[in-house]
């Protein structure tokens, strides 16, 4: 099992009015929440761990990932309320966030509400602001310290600067991260935040040096790179008609750990002896996967089979 940790929450979308009032439409999200349905959407077996709401809309998040077959056994439910995050997308597509959420159930969560597991998963994601701030950030690093010797750990920084504009804040929190995670997932975007004008190859070999085994640097519509310790793999975007890039990297992210899941890449002796051809593959088909998200409105990831129809296509 996959076991993806963090925000779950509703974006809340502002539509166009000229009146005093402003029209809004609210959709599930929170960038964990979005992998773990990718993943299941996938045919992973995958299962959530965050703080959700016991209000009306925290039933609405834990409906739709016993719908979509993600495991909520480990969910952790409270009388917090639920976060919103107000979205506004550029003339591109590409979002901006602010969130309401302080004192909210996804970072409220501490250690003693940690899930007691049975058995290791095969991989433990962390990622986004639920990485950073407290106290849900110091219990899943608890998490990890207790199953990193059993389980693979990924990491996605997915800075949001609206939470906490302080960047040293998040660098650090990402340095102290990195070490702990054999693969990384993380945007040209965000290593300009917390890295300006630097090399993202030289932070990504930076990183293996400090023991990752997998880095994979996202360029939006342009590709992505991977590296590890002796291989540098560099793929071009697939091109299509961009409705919006919600949910982009986080279907990337669910594509690429799903592809490691089918190729029982599952421990780090294996991750950091990947072949270039197989990381070629494993990132086109991510690639391929985010296309498809943002060839349609929100955070709408893929199936397993609109994948394959997409590469078939594209052959």
């Amino acid at each position: 099992m996959i076991l993806v940790c963090g925000e779950a929450l509703f974006d809340v979308f502002s539509e166009n009015s000229n009146g005093p009032s402003i029209p809004f439409h609210a959709v599930i999200g929170g960038s964990p929440f979005n992998v773990a349905v990718g993943l299941a959407r996938l045919q992973a077996e995958v299962g959530f761990f965050g703080g959700i709401s016991k209000d009306t809309l925290g039933q609405k998040l834990i409906d739709q990932l016993d719908k979509e077959g993600v495991d909520t056994s480990m969910v952790h439910r409270s009388n917090a309320l639920t976060t919103l995050s107000l979205v506004q997308k550029d003339a591109n597509g590409v979002p901006a966030y602010t969130f309401y959420g302080e004192g909210a159930a996804d970072r409220m969560v501490t250690a003693e509400n940690l899930p007691s597991l049975r058995t290791s998963p095969t991989f433990i994601h962390v990622g986004s602001y639920t990485a950073l701030v407290k106290p849900v950030s110091d219990s899943l690093k608890t998490l990890i310290a207790r199953h990193k010797d059993s389980s693979l750990i990924s990491f996605d920084p997915n800075i949001r600067p609206t939470v906490e504009p302080d960047m040293e804040l998040w660098r650090e929190n990402t340095a102290e991260l990195a070490k702990s995670a054999d693969l990384i997932k993380v945007s040209d975007e965000d290593l300009s935040l917390i890295h300006p004008g630097k090399n993202p190859a030289e932070i990504a070999h930076n990183w293996i040096s400090g023991g990752s085994k997998l880095v994979v640097v996202t360029r939006g519509g342009d590709g992505a790179t991977g590296y590890t310790a002796d291989h540098e793999v560099l793929i071009k975007g697939r091109k299509v008609d961009v409705i919006d890039t919600v949910g982009a990297g986080d279907t990337f992210q669910a594509a690429l750990m799903a592809g490691l899941n089918d190729r029982h890449i599952l421990n780090r002796k294996q991750l950091q002896s990947i072949d270039p051809e197989t990381l070629k593959g494993l990132l086109e088909t991510a690639a391929e996967a985010a296309a498809i998200t943002c060839s349609r409105q929100g955070a709408d990831l893929p199936r397993r089979s609109e994948v394959n129809g997409f590469a078939a296509a594209a052959k």
